[in-house]
């Protein structure tokens, strides 16, 4: 049976996003077969000249590594099956779908593992998805990792592979650095608050505010659209996110106000909240003001390491700091943040460090 799916990508040489489209065929007993081609029409032409037994291998026992991925795509997650990304499988799938399941060796895996690490990381901005001159980061090669350690959970559930070739240290996960460690405080955040109020763009502030009370990513925010909105339900509505799932942001009382204001005034060409006032069928490129804002604020460039600077991913990491120390669980504040994993949460852990001082004070000295 042949199928046609359709994703952008960004192009190799100029970093721009282009869109592709991806001719499978699929038929039991058979390899699948796949090809990426540049129009849809391309796509057709080559469903219809390998879309026959005559045109495929036949195979004899066993899964391809593709042909399971799609069978676990398509399966309810379970325990040791939650984590995925769409773009994580299409790289497994291109170094090594054609593979047996029982095929795949470490060797392999860690093969593919070196080629993530030559990989240049992609940029989100406000035309999509860019190439940078920075390689991944080992956190990010790490998720391609639990992506494809899912797949084989799967196959091992479903006993189509006797044990998994990445368990035991047969294939190592990389070590991650700490990251952006900036915090703000409430002194640093009132700060921001108000030199973004006083900016050239007026959406600033409200920007910003939505950053700080939903925990979303700069991109998540900048590309919201009215039609996300639900001012009823209080929520925004993301229907694909980093990891390629839905998540719902929580709208605020003050935000909720806020939009109703900005609704009133939206050009009727834009159906983007952060418009470009210059180009309104585009979201706002904030980069200028942003940097503006936390000029004013007196928080930009403000400390030596660049890893205790404020950026706008600062907001994020704000927002899940305070939510624990608020006294929401783990599993609570990845449902706002929309973390895929509590292990991804637990680095904020040890930001609650001084607050667990105080509560064996209060609660465990006896006083």
């Amino acid at each position: 049976m042949g199928s046609i799916t359709k994703s952008t990508r960004a192009d190799a040489a100029t970093g721009k996003p282009v869109k592709v489209f991806r001719a499978y065929v699929r038929r039991q007993g058979y390899a699948s077969k796949s090809k990426v081609c540049s129009t849809e029409r391309e796509a057709k032409e080559w469903l219809r000249e390998n879309d026959g037994s005559a045109n495929l291998q036949r195979v004899t026992s066993g899964k391809t590594l593709s042909s399971l991925i799609d069978d676990f795509v398509e399966t309810p997650p379970t325990k040791g099956t939650r984590y995925w990304a769409p773009s994580h499988l299409d790289f497994w799938r291109q170094q090594l779908g054609t593979l047996k399941v029982t095929e795949v060796s470490r060797g392999d895996i860690n093969g593919a593992k070196s080629t993530l690490q030559s990989k240049p990381a992609m940029r989100s901005t406000t035309l999509g998805p860019r190439l940078t001159d920075r390689k991944l980061a080992a956190g990010s090669i790490n998720r391609y990792l639990a992506s494809l350690s899912s797949v084989f959970n799967f196959a091992l559930d479903r006993e189509l592979i006797e044990s998994h070739p990445m368990k035991g240290g047969k294939v190592k996960k990389l070590t991650e650095s700490t990251g952006r460690r900036r915090i703000l405080t409430s002194d640093e955040q009132d700060k921001l608050l108000k030199a973004a109020k006083a900016s050239t763009w007026p959406m600033l502030h409200l920007f910003v505010r939505m950053c700080l009370t939903t925990a979303g990513r700069r991109g998540e925010v900048l590309n919201l659209r009215w039609s996300d909105i639900s001012i009823e339900d209080s929520i925004a509505v993301l229907g694909v996110t980093k990891n390629g799932r839905a998540r719902a942001l929580p709208l605020v009382s003050d935000v909720k106000v806020a939009l109703i204001e900005a609704k009133n005034v939206q050009p009727p060409t834009s159906d983007y909240v952060f418009f470009d006032p210059k180009h309104p069928d585009q979201p706002k490129n904030i980069d200028t003001a942003w940097t503006a804002c936390r000029r004013a604020a007196g928080l930009l460039n403000d400390r030596d390491d660049p890893l205790d600077r404020v950026y706008l991913h600062s907001t994020r990491h704000t927002a899940v700091t305070r939510m624990l120390k608020g006294g929401a669980n783990l599993a609570q504040a990845a449902a706002v943040s929309g973390h895929q994993t509590l292990a991804m949460l637990k680095r904020y852990e040890h930001l609650a460090a001084a607050d667990s001082v105080e509560l064996a004070e209060r609660l465990l000295a006896g006083r």
